[in-house]
Protein backbone atom coordinates (compact mmCIF):
# COMPACT_ATOMS: atom_id res chain seq x y z
CA UNK A 1 0.00 0.00 0.00
CA UNK A 2 1.36 3.41 -0.98
CA UNK A 3 1.57 6.17 1.61
CA UNK A 4 -0.63 9.16 0.76
CA UNK A 5 0.71 12.73 0.83
CA UNK A 6 -0.29 14.84 3.80
CA UNK A 7 -1.81 18.29 3.44
CA UNK A 8 1.55 19.64 4.61
CA UNK A 9 3.27 17.81 1.71
CA UNK A 10 0.85 19.47 -0.72
CA UNK A 11 1.30 22.88 0.90
CA UNK A 12 5.10 22.42 0.62
CA UNK A 13 4.69 21.73 -3.11
CA UNK A 14 2.69 24.96 -3.50
CA UNK A 15 5.37 26.88 -1.56
CA UNK A 16 8.15 25.42 -3.74
CA UNK A 17 6.26 26.38 -6.91
CA UNK A 18 5.69 29.91 -5.62
CA UNK A 19 9.43 30.29 -4.82
CA UNK A 20 10.59 28.89 -8.16
CA UNK A 21 10.59 30.12 -11.73
CA UNK A 22 8.36 27.23 -12.80
CA UNK A 23 5.01 28.20 -14.30
CA UNK A 24 3.36 24.84 -13.64
CA UNK A 25 4.05 21.31 -12.43
CA UNK A 26 2.27 17.97 -12.23
CA UNK A 27 3.22 15.35 -9.65
CA UNK A 28 1.76 11.91 -8.99
CA UNK A 29 2.11 10.43 -5.53
CA UNK A 30 0.54 6.99 -5.20
CA UNK A 31 -3.00 7.29 -6.51
CA UNK A 32 -3.06 11.08 -5.99
CA UNK A 33 -2.26 13.42 -8.88
CA UNK A 34 -1.48 17.06 -8.10
CA UNK A 35 -1.38 19.81 -10.72
CA UNK A 36 -0.03 23.23 -9.75
CA UNK A 37 0.03 26.39 -11.84
CA UNK A 38 1.13 29.99 -11.31
CA UNK A 39 -0.99 31.18 -14.24
CA UNK A 40 -4.62 31.12 -15.28
CA UNK A 41 -3.91 28.66 -18.07
CA UNK A 42 -2.20 25.33 -17.48
CA UNK A 43 0.59 24.76 -20.02
CA UNK A 44 -0.34 21.09 -20.51
CA UNK A 45 -3.82 21.82 -21.85
CA UNK A 46 -6.19 24.46 -23.09
CA UNK A 47 -8.60 24.51 -20.13
CA UNK A 48 -8.05 27.26 -17.55
CA UNK A 49 -6.89 26.07 -14.15
CA UNK A 50 -7.40 27.93 -10.90
CA UNK A 51 -3.94 28.51 -9.37
CA UNK A 52 -4.42 26.07 -6.50
CA UNK A 53 -3.93 22.42 -5.65
CA UNK A 54 -6.27 19.97 -7.31
CA UNK A 55 -6.31 16.23 -6.71
CA UNK A 56 -7.78 13.44 -8.75
CA UNK A 57 -7.42 9.68 -8.89
CA UNK A 58 -5.08 8.27 -11.48
CA UNK A 59 -3.35 4.96 -12.01
CA UNK A 60 -0.92 4.15 -9.16
CA UNK A 61 2.10 4.07 -11.45
CA UNK A 62 1.57 7.50 -13.07
CA UNK A 63 4.95 9.17 -13.80
CA UNK A 64 6.06 12.59 -12.63
CA UNK A 65 5.65 15.18 -15.39
CA UNK A 66 8.32 17.81 -15.93
CA UNK A 67 7.08 21.36 -15.35
CA UNK A 68 7.10 24.07 -17.94
CA UNK A 69 9.52 26.91 -17.32
CA UNK A 70 8.75 30.43 -18.42
CA UNK A 71 11.04 31.61 -21.19
CA UNK A 72 12.36 34.74 -19.56
CA UNK A 73 15.81 36.21 -20.11
CA UNK A 74 16.89 34.85 -16.69
CA UNK A 75 16.86 31.28 -18.00
CA UNK A 76 20.49 30.28 -18.55
CA UNK A 77 21.52 29.23 -22.04
CA UNK A 78 23.06 25.76 -22.30
CA UNK A 79 26.82 26.04 -22.86
CA UNK A 80 28.68 24.56 -25.78
CA UNK A 81 30.34 21.25 -24.87
CA UNK A 82 29.46 18.56 -22.39
CA UNK A 83 27.36 19.14 -19.31
CA UNK A 84 25.99 17.14 -16.43
CA UNK A 85 22.23 17.62 -16.58
CA UNK A 86 19.49 17.34 -13.96
CA UNK A 87 17.87 13.88 -14.12
CA UNK A 88 14.67 15.17 -12.42
CA UNK A 89 12.83 18.26 -11.27
CA UNK A 90 13.47 19.70 -7.84
CA UNK A 91 15.81 22.06 -6.02
CA UNK A 92 19.53 21.62 -6.74
CA UNK A 93 21.96 21.92 -3.83
CA UNK A 94 25.75 21.89 -4.20
CA UNK A 95 26.37 21.00 -0.54
CA UNK A 96 24.92 18.39 1.86
CA UNK A 97 23.85 21.02 4.41
CA UNK A 98 23.90 24.82 4.73
CA UNK A 99 27.42 25.96 5.60
CA UNK A 100 28.96 22.59 4.68
CA UNK A 101 31.71 22.13 2.10
CA UNK A 102 30.45 21.75 -1.50
CA UNK A 103 30.34 18.21 -2.90
CA UNK A 104 32.54 19.31 -5.82
CA UNK A 105 34.08 22.56 -7.06
CA UNK A 106 35.10 23.85 -10.49
CA UNK A 107 38.47 22.34 -11.38
CA UNK A 108 37.86 19.12 -9.43
CA UNK A 109 38.59 15.85 -11.21
CA UNK A 110 35.54 13.58 -10.90
CA UNK A 111 34.75 9.98 -11.74
CA UNK A 112 31.37 8.72 -12.97
CA UNK A 113 30.27 7.83 -9.43
CA UNK A 114 31.38 11.12 -7.80
CA UNK A 115 28.49 13.02 -6.16
CA UNK A 116 28.38 16.59 -7.47
CA UNK A 117 25.19 17.70 -5.70
CA UNK A 118 21.71 16.70 -4.61
CA UNK A 119 18.23 17.43 -5.92
CA UNK A 120 15.45 17.71 -3.36
CA UNK A 121 11.87 16.92 -4.31
CA UNK A 122 9.14 16.48 -1.73
CA UNK A 123 11.72 16.38 1.10
CA UNK A 124 13.59 13.51 -0.57
CA UNK A 125 17.28 14.17 -1.19
CA UNK A 126 18.50 12.49 -4.40
CA UNK A 127 22.28 12.36 -4.92
CA UNK A 128 23.42 13.50 -8.35
CA UNK A 129 26.53 11.81 -9.67
CA UNK A 130 28.76 13.04 -12.48
CA UNK A 131 27.90 10.06 -14.71
CA UNK A 132 31.21 10.52 -16.56
CA UNK A 133 34.85 11.12 -15.70
CA UNK A 134 36.43 14.50 -16.30
CA UNK A 135 37.27 17.91 -14.86
CA UNK A 136 34.42 20.12 -13.69
CA UNK A 137 34.05 23.55 -15.21
CA UNK A 138 31.65 26.31 -14.23
CA UNK A 139 28.50 25.37 -12.29
CA UNK A 140 25.57 26.50 -14.43
CA UNK A 141 22.90 25.97 -11.74
CA UNK A 142 23.14 28.02 -8.57
CA UNK A 143 22.96 26.49 -5.11
CA UNK A 144 19.28 26.15 -4.02
CA UNK A 145 18.04 26.77 -7.58
CA UNK A 146 14.85 25.09 -8.83
CA UNK A 147 15.70 22.91 -11.84
CA UNK A 148 13.75 20.80 -14.27
CA UNK A 149 14.64 17.58 -16.09
CA UNK A 150 17.55 18.25 -18.46
CA UNK A 151 18.69 21.55 -16.91
CA UNK A 152 22.49 21.80 -17.29
CA UNK A 153 24.00 21.74 -13.78
CA UNK A 154 27.73 21.96 -14.52
CA UNK A 155 30.09 21.94 -17.50
CA UNK A 156 32.55 19.05 -17.66
CA UNK A 157 35.68 18.49 -19.75
CA UNK A 158 35.87 14.74 -20.41
CA UNK A 159 39.10 15.14 -22.42
CA UNK A 160 41.14 16.41 -19.46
Amino acid sequence: MTEQPSWQDLLNLVAQLNESNFESASVSYGNISVTLSNSDTFIGGSAPVVPAVSTSSTSPAAPVAAPAVSTSSTTPVAPVGETIDAPMIGVFYRRPAPGAEAFAKPGDRVEADTTIGIIEIMKLMNPITAGKAGVLGEFLAQDAQAVEFGTPLVAIDTNA
